[in-house]
């Protein structure tokens, strides 16, 4: 399962870099043709769904870093212990959003599918659908990284060094 997760994030990775140079490109190639006076009407569409997705994919490989919550001020003070469970509290208060933000996305996703982008023909669902979708990736990370919090503060209370 651990090689599976592995090769799902790499797939995730470089996802988000196509999204990103394809964004990059559609947006300088859309402002260079309306610039000389052809206007390409579907890029900017083609755009905020590109970008959407690449919002949610870059936000579930930064949840999976371990510094990028965190407020390190003042938490640093703290013995280990206290900053675990402080990690894990704000572990679960993150779960517990991104499974809000599952159940609304898919009900938004769904409300949403006859709301049709005009210059792509498809379905305003295929931007909505990055919330739930994202949102779940989000979640199996968090997931992972609330054990792996867990699991070093059950080693420390046993008495092993932790980083």
């Amino acid at each position: 399962m651990k090689k599976l997760y592995e090769k799902f994030c790499k797939f995730e990775e470089n996802l988000a870099l196509v999204l990103l140079a394809g964004l990059t490109i559609l947006v300088f190639v859309s402002a260079m043709m309306r610039t000389i006076g052809f206007p390409l009407n579907w890029a900017q569409d083609a755009a905020l769904v590109a970008f959407a997705w690449m919002i949610f994919f870059g936000s579930d490989i930064a949840l999976r870093g371990p510094g990028l919550i965190g407020v390190d001020l003042i938490i640093k003070k703290f013995p280990f212990a206290v900053r675990k469970i402080i990690d894990i509290i704000f572990k679960a208060a993150i779960i517990i959003f991104l499974v809000i933000l599952v159940v609304n996305g898919i009900t938004m996703t769904i409300d949403g599918w006859d709301r049709e982008i005009t210059t792509l023909g498809i379905s305003y669902s295929f931007v909505t659908m990055a919330v739930p979708v994202g949102s779940f990736f989000m979640t199996i990370s968090m997931v992972i990284n609330l054990i792996k919090s867990v699991k070093e503060l059950l080693a420390h209370k046993k008495g092993a060094k932790t980083v």
